[in-house]
């Protein structure tokens, strides 16, 4: 049986969980950003140059980071995610817009590279509550301003120059209010590889974004994402085999027939949403449902649930153990 131990932590400026939150995890990130050899990542001043060109605001609280931590020259280049390896997940999302207005998702990914934390932190202006990754990047989330934001892997096995996507979903977070505001973001920032991105605002306004190193960005009105982009093309086989099996489920899910949001969700707690761990290597981690207009979010389990807002934070340590 399969587990991984979600920390649910409030911070809302950098301090000491932050610091133990890097020591802690350090070590396995170490080893993950060195897998291809230290010279295949870029130097230091390559990465403060990108962070200064691209995502000028976040400059600051980069740098207050790394001397928090005490960065050395590697521990800094890693924190900039700027060209990091290549590193592959599942995902289901879908925009709900019946009843209520929610993003929900399945975020499918090995539980032992999870790192399992959940933070509410205040790093800039605003207030964000967000599923971590490498620390200060993020897999999904959202913010005081009822923007909210989740991830997939597009699929297409193409590489090229730029951030890891899990940072430039925190810099949205942290200086965007809007879809719109958000979309600029991911025009203008180099993404490593592709994704497809679910936006959502507390106007009800959404988009899914197509994004690529090797190509411009598609934003769309479409509602579900998995883990291709486009149609299927002839003779090539995709990423994941049950990724059309998967939109299938959610587009019928996104189809006008009444679903409560109830109904919705317990649909990702099962085939073919939900992928069981003794079946699939990329197993569901958590089943993320968020309210942006109300400034909630609830992680769901088949047997256990947290509800979380920027009112009701309660910290806590979660064991949860997968079948």
């Amino acid at each position: 049986m399969k587990s991984l131990q979600f920390d649910i932590i409030s911070e809302l400026t950098p301090g000491e969980k932050f610091s133990q939150l890097f020591n802690r995890t350090w070590p396995a990130y170490r080893a993950w950003y060195l897998d291809e050899g230290e010279a295949a990542r870029p130097s230091y001043l390559e990465c403060l140059n990108a962070l200064k060109e691209y995502m000028p605001e976040l400059l600051p609280l980069y740098k207050e980071l790394t001397g928090l931590l005490g960065c050395d020259d590697l521990q800094a280049r890693f924190l900039s995610l700027y060209c990091p390896p290549t590193f592959y997940s599942a995902c289901s999302q879908l925009i709900y817009k019946k009843e209520r207005t929610a993003l929900i998702r399945n975020y499918d990914f090995p539980a032992f590279l999870c790192e399992g934390t959940i933070l509410q932190s205040q790093w800039l202006d605003k207030k964000v509550i967000a599923t971590a990754d490498c620390l200060w990047g993020v897999l999904d989330g959202v913010n005081d301003d009822g923007l909210s934001v989740s991830i997939n892997y597009g699929g297409r096995l193409v590489e090229g120059k730029g951030f890891g996507i899990t940072i430039v979903i925190r810099y949205v977070l942290e200086t965007c209010a809007t879809v719109d505001e958000a979309i600029e973001v991911f025009k203008r920032v180099p993404v490593h590889l592709d994704y497809n991105i679910a936006l959502l605002d507390k106007t009800g306004h959404h988009a899914t974004l197509f994004i690529a190193p090797d190509r411009d960005i598609c934003v769309t009105q479409a509602t579900t994402s998995t883990n291709h982009q486009g149609p299927q093309e002839p003779g090539k086989p995709l990423f994941l085999d049950d990724s059309l099996t998967r939109l299938d489920a959610l587009n019928l899910l996104a189809s006008p027939r009444e679903t409560s949001l109830t109904e919705t969700v317990s649909n990702f707690l099962q085939p073919p949403l939900y992928r069981p761990h003794d079946i699939y290597t990329s197993g569901t981690l958590y089943t993320a449902v968020y309210l942006p207009a109300e400034g909630v979010v609830s992680y769901i389990w088949p047997h256990h649930t947290v509800d979380l807002s920027f009112d009701q934070f309660p910290e806590q340590i979660l064991d949860i153990h997968y079948l």
